[in-house]
């Protein structure tokens, strides 16, 4: 979640990545409809989504009240605002904040077809995770459609450097994922974490509880600049040099694998299922959403 400095360079070859248009696993959508309420993390006010199952058209967002529709997409991306939350925004202006967690829950649980209606200046934040996205997604229940989603393929190694971040991809035969943090002089210190996330319930129970953190010395300046006004120890793990402020962790090393959740929330905007190890250090969301445009920039569409 740090900023990351503006120079980018990468590395790619001719074919590293592909487009498998067919014969990915089935489209999915949603059973009935489902609200989730609670409180926004930047805000501090209420805010609720009401998830609507649809066949086709991808996943979108809307205000409440308005017709416009913002796709769940690269096209809609915005890395250079994406700066502790990830941003979409339309051509018009129209914004979307804090999507990530429930874009990895619907990743993780395949649900490809949605329309989301939001009330509220951003996305609920809920427990600071994606499992009360997955509950509620579960309970409300899930249906496949006749169409199969495209594959995003990765054939050979790429590197994206962005400042002191790190973002890679290698070939890998389903999906993989591994985050590197490092907070030196903190009671985190230096930690990764990775996962196949093809097992039925891998991302559910060893990561979808994971919160948002920060560093207790960074909180003032944060509200100060209009963010996590809504963030207390029940939704963020703090952590200041020896100890964290929370009663207890989720995991044992739960911000690590918070980023887990961020990254495959920031992925999710390929459009695609993914096939590949996706390796990311000192990364935020700027850095993800910016490697999934340099993946999108070197695809090549296979029969």
């Amino acid at each position: 979640m740090s900023m990351m400095a503006e120079n980018e360079t990468g590395t790619a070859r001719q074919g590293a990545v592909r487009i498998i248009p067919h014969g990915g696993p089935r489209r999915r959508t949603l059973c009935g409809e489902l609200r989730l309420e609670g409180t926004g993390i930047h805000s501090g006010v209420p805010c609720s989504v009401l998830l609507i199952p649809r066949e086709a058209g991808g996943v979108a967002f809307r205000h409440a009240g308005r017709d416009e529709e913002v796709a769940a997409s690269l096209e809609c991306a915005r890395p250079e605002l994406s700066d502790r939350r990830t941003v979409l925004e339309s051509p018009s202006g129209t914004r979307f904040e804090q999507v990530e967690h429930l874009l990895a829950a619907l990743e993780s649980e395949g649900v490809s077809d949605l329309l989301i209606e939001q009330q509220g200046p951003e996305v609920p934040f809920l427990g600071g995770g994606s499992r009360e996205f997955i509950e509620g997604i579960r309970e409300a229940g899930i249906v496949e459609l006749e169409e199969t989603r495209p594959v995003l393929e990765v054939a050979q190694p790429l590197t994206l450097r962005d400042g002191h971040a790190v973002v890679a991809a290698m070939p890998h035969s389903g999906l993989r994922l591994s985050c590197f943090v490092e907070f030196p002089g903190t009671i985190v210190g230096s930690a990764g974490y990775s996962a196949d996330l093809g097992g039925a319930d891998v991302f559910f129970e060893e990561i979808s509880r994971a919160r948002t953190f920060a560093m207790a010395a960074d909180i003032e300046k944060l509200r100060a600049a209009g963010l996590i006004r809504g963030g207390n120890l029940e939704n963020a793990v703090v952590f200041d040099k020896d100890r964290y402020h929370n009663d207890s962790l989720h995991y044992p090393d739960e911000v690590v694998r918070h980023k887990i959740i961020d990254l495959l929330g920031d992925l999710s905007l390929l459009s695609c299922s993914l096939r590949g190890h996706f390796w990311a250090w000192r990364a935020g969301h700027r850095s993800h959403l910016r490697f999934a445009q340099r993946l999108h920039g070197e695809a090549e569409s296979s029969s």
